[in-house]
């Protein structure tokens, strides 16, 4: 077993409202990482961090759980532990010390449903604990999800910190890959872990240059080294 030395370890808590795609997210992130050969399912009651007899029975997170992952980067080696949390507030209490603990948030909301009180309490937490965080955007393939009208609902509720890092591709009202608006390229799905990069389409380079702009306001007012670092 490979040991990390502290400096290489990220702990990320997995926060929503109840139903939004944590479990799933953490299920995909586990795959993609080479974790496991084949993503389990909440339906089927085989996630790797629902392992739980009551979470299985139930079809939802009851407590959290910790799945760690490897990620290969640009300076070597780290160790990404997610937290997985419950999503109801019967059970905030464990969320509230997977944030305590944690060094950065992804707030998973479901693109269908939108900003939920889960998604609040979610961001309200990073506040009060100081937590960097990311929206992740889930059920992009439902037909009827707006991310154009989400990202809106975004920024209005919590303000300029909130900036899109992706846009997505659709052709013929599936979703099929993302624009890279820090990087500025396109990428296509080829599975359930890959893409190749590909053209951008008209319809989202008309949208491109605003999101870049959007993003770099959001980081210069955070950062303005961090806008030279990573937009420049």
């Amino acid at each position: 077993m490979k040991v990390y030395e502290t400096k290489q370890i990220r702990n990320v808590a997995l926060l929503g409202h109840g139903g939004s795609g944590k479990t799933t997210v953490a299920e995909a992130m586990s795959f993609v990482a080479g974790n496991i050969s084949k993503m389990g399912s909440i339906s089927s009651g085989n996630t790797i961090s629902d392992y739980d007899k009551e979470e299985i029975k139930r079809g939802f997170s009851i407590s959290t759980s910790l799945v760690p992952v490897e990620y290969e980067g640009d300076s070597g080696s780290i160790k990404i532990n997610l937290l997985d949390t419950p999503g109801y507030f019967d059970f905030v209490g464990e969320v509230e010390e997977a944030v305590s603990a944690a060094d950065a948030a992804v707030i998973v909301v479901n693109c269908k449903a939108g900003i939920e009180v889960g998604t609040i309490k979610a961001w309200e937490l990073c506040e009060e604990y100081g937590l960097p965080r990311i929206f992740f955007v889930t059920n992009m393939d439902d037909d009827k999800a707006s991310y154009r009208e989400l990202l809106l609902k975004l920024e209005t509720r919590f303000g300029r910190k909130v900036a899109p890092f992706h846009l997505p591709i659709r052709e013929n009202e599936k979703f099929v890959g993302f624009v890279n608006v820090v990087k500025m390229k396109g990428r296509r799905f080829t599975n359930l872990s890959d893409y190749v990069e590909c053209e951008i389409p008209d319809y989202v380079e008309a949208n491109l240059k605003i999101a870049r702009e959007a993003l770099m306001e959001a980081v210069a007012e955070t950062s303005e080294e961090y806008m030279e670092r990573y937009l420049s």
